[in-house]
């Protein structure tokens, strides 16, 4: 916000450049609490540089409500800059950083660049975050291989044709050298400015041009109804032997790959009248190269598109051809079962398994729990994180779980920290750790996970459910609902929440529509549940649907 003053002689202040700003250099934070023509003084240093993705300066002078707003000044009266509530993941609200006071640590934007844009809101014109729609990835906070993980359907990254597994080396005239890098390059961007970034795509350089949006488009998941196969666990995988090493240094496009799929009940595809199981061989006139197609941004399926379909018939192995109108996913959980999953598989008889289960320390965190069916062939398991496990006994989660986890291909982790406390929103590292454990010794689906956990724990759940992290997870939530704080700038396109919470209390049934209602604004898929089936069950089926397409 801009305000006019008139009327009155200013003397206006000395703005202290960015490129004069010191670490160690005194700092005087100002603001007005008692009396007006006295002003509260807090004396401290500037103690860091770029900060906050290099949109602030870091001083341990005692910054707090009182003095937000109010001016950080040296000793000759020279403005530093401008006093405000910031943290990594606060997003700039009054209560931004508060965890912080009294330790040394407060924020304040530059003067300099509060003049810069001071001169473009002398234009008329609001000033809001730019936004790319872009989740990129790497193997450490610190590493330079930063590559693209996630785009958003219909965002300005999509449109200037960015693909998933890019690596970013440039934004601007920044390299890229952390994982932050290009957040330090957009946070001085606004809706409406472009900022050209080079990728790395097949060992070639490619430059593209962002034009940064205000709000990302709001899209609905499509669903098609048709469900992918997931590659098989093998015992004893062979490595081929490789004839040519040359062909390691030229190699080949990958050859076209049907994928065989199976039709959902009632579903668009169904509806359609494409038959129980069949070979998918193109989606929009594009060959299919196996699974791997379907991480493609392109074949990503949005509501209310067209889709044109290229299959062959299981009778007569005639290709033929269908437009398809995906639908949006069913607004209450349907009763799926597990042959979907399975196919022609022999399904085990319930209660005929009993689950394996391992605990593995995790060096410097805790450890892992891993439950996980008996069976080790089939369709790659689905891991369910619980975040929430230490309020019941392992015993009571085997026989709720048992059955399913061999028939759903589920796995069931238990996060444990070294002092068997309760997980925290600090806890995600080893979240983290016990996806990759699931991954690397039981071959886990890592595109599947699902969090389980109650009201204490959302905070923890909601870094992986709002694409906050290198891995992204649908959400049941067992008690308490998602605030509209925490949607703020997430866009849940493609992702999915469960909310469990049954209470009778007015005021918290209300509090639920509002987040069942927001959250679905937001872009997520959230079903309806059946207070009259094992929740267990309904989460099961649940996950069906989580690798439909």
């Amino acid at each position: 916000m801009l305000l006019q003053a008139e009327g009155a002689d200013w003397n206006p202040a000395t703005v202290v450049p960015r490129d004069q700003l010191q670490v160690g250099q005194h700092a005087l934070a100002l603001g007005r609490f008692y009396e007006s023509s006295v002003p509260s003084v807090s004396s401290g240093i500037v103690s860091a540089l770029n900060r906050i993705h290099g949109r602030a300066l870091q001083t341990d002078a005692k910054i707090s409500p009182v003095n937000y707003g109010g001016p950080l000044i040296d000793l000759a009266g020279g403005v530093l800059g401008i006093l405000v509530p910031l943290s990594p993941r606060g997003r700039g609200n009054p209560s931004s950083g508060i965890e912080w006071y009294d330790s040394g640590i407060g924020f304040a934007v530059p003067m300099s660049d509060v003049v810069a844009v001071a001169e473009k809101l002398t234009t008329g014109k609001d000033l809001r975050p730019g936004l790319a729609g872009l989740q990129l990835t790497a193997p450490g906070p610190f590493s330079e291989k930063v590559s693209v993980q996630r785009i958003h359907p219909g965002s300005p990254a999509q449109t200037a044709g960015i693909r998933v597994g890019d690596r970013l080396l440039q934004a601007a005239d920044l390299r890229i050298q952390r994982l932050s890098s290009l957040e330090e390059v957009l946070a001085s961007r606004y809706a409406g400015d472009s900022v050209e970034l080079t990728l790395e795509r097949d060992g070639q350089p490619v430059k593209v041009q962002l034009q940064l949006v205000e709000q990302l488009p709001t899209l609905q998941r499509g669903y098609a109804g048709l469900i992918l196969p997931a590659a098989s666990v093998t015992p004893n995988p062979v490595v081929p032997a490789i004839a040519d090493p040359q062909a390691l240094l030229n190699p080949q496009p990958a050859p076209a790959v049907p994928v065989s799929v199976q039709t959902i009940p009632d579903s668009p595809a169904a509806r359609a009248g494409l038959p129980t199981t069949f070979e998918l061989t193109a989606v929009n006139n594009k060959p299919l190269k196996g699974l791997r197609s379907f991480q493609e941004p392109d074949l990503q399926l949005l509501a209310d598109s067209e889709v044109d379909l290229k299959w062959r018939d299981p009778q007569t192995g005639e290709e033929r051809s269908l437009k398809l109108n995906p639908g949006v996913f069913p607004p209450a959980l349907p009763a799926t079962g597990p042959a979907l999953l399975n196919g022609a598989e022999p399904q085990p008889a319930p209660g005929s398994q009993t689950p394996s289960r391992e605990e593995v320390p995790i060096e410097g965190l805790g450890s892992c729990v891993m439950i996980s069916p008996a069976q080790s062939s089939g369709r790659r398991v689905a891991p369910i994180v619980l975040l929430s496990a230490d309020t019941q006994s392992e015993a009571d989660l085997v026989e709720r779980w048992g059955p399913l986890l061999a028939e759903y291909r589920l796995m069931l982790l238990i996060p444990r920290t070294t002092g068997r406390t309760s997980l925290t929103a600090d806890d995600a590292p080893i979240v983290l750790a016990c996806l990759q454990l699931a991954a690397s010794k039981y071959n886990a689906d890592s595109a599947t996970p699902i969090l389980l956990a109650a009201a204490p724990q959302t905070e923890l759940a909601w870094q992986f459910t709002s694409g906050n992290s290198r891995v992204t997870a649908d959400l049941v939530l067992q008690t308490g609902w998602i605030s509209d704080f925490l949607l703020q700038e997430v866009n849940g396109t493609g992702q999915s929440v469960l909310l469990l919470e049954n209470s009778q209390k007015p005021e918290s049934r209300l509090l639920l529509d509002r987040s069942r209602t927001s959250l679905s604004k937001a872009g997520f898929w959230v079903p309806a549940v059946s207070q009259e089936r094992p929740v267990e069950q309904q989460i099961a089926a649940w996950s069906v649907l989580l690798r439909a397409w």
